[in-house]
């Protein structure tokens, strides 16, 4: 997802699927998707907005998860604002 045209990189961040996880986006039902692209797309252009359910897991420095429903993206903030998106999974199996 490349930014948007006009936008600043001190509001959002440069978001990255990993293949593992386009791989779990692409199995999700249609409205699911829907919603998870709409939060991965908040979280590029708004950062760690308080739309969106954002919360740090614990025992790691740098890795969150969205919730979405029944279902949580996995994350990584890295270097220079860039969120790695690790595994898009149910809960029972997210953790």
């Amino acid at each position: 997802m490349p930014p948007r045209k006009g936008h600043s990189p001190l509001h959002g961040f440069n978001v990255f699927i990993e293949k593992k996880a386009n791989k779990q986006l692409q199995k999700l039902d249609k409205d699911t998707n829907k919603r998870v692209i709409e939060a991965l797309c908040t979280l590029r252009d708004e950062g760690f907005s308080t739309s969106l359910d954002i919360k740090k897991l614990k025992g790691y420095k740098t890795q969150y998860r969205i919730r979405i429903g029944k279902y949580r993206i996995l994350f990584e903030v890295d270097k220079e604002e860039t969120i790695v998106v690790h595994a898009i999974l149910p809960r029972e199996t997210a953790y």
